[in-house]
């Protein structure tokens, strides 16, 4: 059984108000759910270790043939207010 410490503890951590009625009610109800989880933990499954829900696969597609390198270069450079040699050029920064 959880004390009442510990549900100060958790209240503290949730930050959220529970008053002396509660953290008793709090206490059997945690200590329910806590035993369920024991009780669900220790089932023993037959046959595969781990179920899969379907095939793993990746879903991305291949890239064959990208578009081919400085494409749109020149596009976006004509946006910016200043440019050198094919690059955008920025003021100093260090």
């Amino acid at each position: 059984m959880l004390k009442k410490e510990d549900i100060d503890h958790l209240s503290t951590l949730s930050r959220i108000a529970v008053s002396e009625e509660e953290k008793t009610e709090l206490a059997g109800q945690i200590d329910s759910v806590l035993g369920y989880v024991s009780v669900v933990s220790a089932v023993v499954t037959e046959g595969e270790a781990s179920a899969r829900a379907g095939e793993l696969r990746n879903v991305m597609r291949e890239d064959d043939d990208p578009y081919s390198g400085g494409e749109w270069t020149d596009a976006i450079l004509a946006n910016a207010p200043d440019t050198e040699n094919g690059y955008f050029k920025v003021g100093q920064i260090f």
